[in-house]
């Protein structure tokens, strides 16, 4: 993964040099805030704009505090109905200028990645780790040791004990501390003390758990470390609610919403690629097929899932992959149910639906549709909501 102070100066130059699967965090929701139980579905009016979600059923509820015992349901989806995660795509969205020339060069460089699945605690391991700490679990003092001070240097945290982040070489972590309302976003965790202490980080930031999301640092766009991951428990339940985390082998050196302003991951220049036509970082790219159309194709029942999700909410570019592969999504990491002596749900819900290969699994999202044909890049407004 890309993070970035405002350009690239750390994202850029860090990641031409890595070789990376989907991207790694970990997130830890500290405290006891727990993050707004959203609608199980919601639906965009024809030709509407991207807009908020309207108000369905509400999630259902579950003991306060969410745990590896106590995961949230498949409806669960964090941040606020404003976040540009969790706006639906209008039937008609307006498109990004030159849309179909990135997506020529998207699909030129190849199939989207596979998911790995039962990867956790391994040096592939790039998923998003998602914990929940409570009030006695200990307290840790974060410490930034890359690119300077960081936004959150010096803040004091709950961290579940047995916690960690996930193996890749991002090394994310990430803590939603129930009782301020903020999730703690880490890349690259270097030192955990298991009793509290110092928690030393490459670099870190924050935001609103109640919040769009956005504005943190351990993701090249800024993102959460939440945002747009796919959980186990929602590909139980057969829907995804919130708009997908996606990578790309590079941008075109800039950035659109919701990307944070400035930052661009590793722009193809890095790699000897002309970014003429690369995407840029934060943009939201969307699966043109409708729900009849995808219910017709004859592919698995978990790659529908995926594909429903991408043509209601698309998938929002929040970092690269140092250059390998075209395009691929994030997932919650394993990390998040191993640490604690829990069977990695991955790797049960993969040998429920596909065989392994060479002692591990993956699930091809390619088959079964034509993505140079409908994929299409939208215009940030549909973001933001304003069109």
């Amino acid at each position: 993964m890309h993070l970035s102070r405002r350009v690239t100066s750390r994202h850029g130059s860090r990641n031409a040099h890595r070789r990376r699967a989907p991207l790694l965090a970990l997130v830890v929701l500290a405290g006891g805030l727990i993050a707004p139980l959203t609608a199980c579905g919601d639906d965009a009016r024809p030709g509407a704009p991207a807009r908020i979600a309207s108000r369905p059923a509400p999630c259902p509820t579950i003991p306060m505090t969410f745990s590896a015992e106590y995961p949230p349901p498949g409806c669960w989806r964090p941040y606020s109905a404003r976040s540009p995660f969790n706006r639906v795509v209008p039937s008609r969205p307006r498109l990004l200028d030159g849309s179909a020339r990135i997506i020529r060069q998207l699909t030129d460089w190849g199939p989207p990645q596979r998911l790995l699945a039962g990867h956790a605690d391994t040096s592939r391991d790039y998923f998003h780790p998602l914990y929940w700490s409570r009030p006695g679990d200990p307290v840790f003092r974060v410490h930034c040791v890359k690119f300077g001070r960081c936004p959150i240097e010096g803040h004091r945290i709950r961290i579940p004990a047995a916690a960690r982040a996930a193996g890749g070489g991002d090394g994310h972590l990430a803590v939603i501390d129930r009782q301020t309302g903020w999730e703690y976003d880490f890349w690259q965790v270097r030192r955990k003390p298991a009793r509290g202490g110092r928690l030393d980080v490459s670099y870190g930031g924050r935001t609103r758990i109640r919040g769009t999301g956005l504005g943190s640092n351990a993701t090249a766009a800024w993102f959460g470390l939440a945002a747009g991951v796919i959980r186990v428990s929602e590909m139980r339940a057969g829907q995804i609610s919130h708009a997908l985390f996606a990578q790309v082998k590079c941008t075109s050196g800039r950035s659109v919403y919701p990307a944070h302003r400035g930052t661009t991951a590793a722009p193809c220049g890095q790699f000897g690629i002309s970014p003429a036509s690369a995407p840029p970082l934060g943009s939201r790219i969307w699966l043109d097929l409708p729900p009849a159309r995808i219910e017709a194709l004859k592919v698995p029942g978990w790659r529908k899932t995926i594909l429903r999700a991408l043509h209601r909410y698309g998938m929002i570019v929040g970092d690269t992959n140092g250059g390998n592969g075209a395009w691929g999504l994030q997932g919650e990491s394993g990390s998040s149910f191993t640490s604690f002596g829990k069977p990695d749900p991955w790797e049960t819900f993969a040998a429920s639906v596909t065989r392994p290969s060479d002692g591990a699994y993956a699930l091809d999202i390619d088959g079964g549709v034509d993505w140079s044909r409908h994929l299409k890049v939208l215009d940030p407004c549909v973001s933001r909501g304003r069109c």
